[in-house]
């Protein structure tokens, strides 16, 4: 997957006045149902398609935990409940 089909990223903001980080996950493609409802998958037919889907989005999770560790290891900060 690369990293244009992503879902959701990671935001890393620097504080000139802080050594720590402050990050958010944001959404950065979804689609937007007929319903008006915000999707982040599409729609599935069945629980193979809605397990990759699934999957899929852990993968992602994992990459941005990655990013987390790697812009909080840098400063020597720690994250709460790792």
């Amino acid at each position: 997957m690369s990293p244009n089909d992503h879902r959701l990223a990671l935001n890393v903001h620097r504080h000139s006045r802080s050594r720590v980080p402050s990050v958010h996950i944001f959404l950065q493609r979804m689609v937007r149902q007929a319903n008006g409802m915000l999707s982040v998958t599409p729609v599935c037919s069945s629980l193979a398609e809605i397990e990759e889907q699934i999957q899929d989005l852990r993968q992602e999770l994992d990459g941005i935990l990655g990013q987390a560790r790697q812009a909080f290891g840098s400063t020597g900060a720690t994250a709460v409940g790792a």
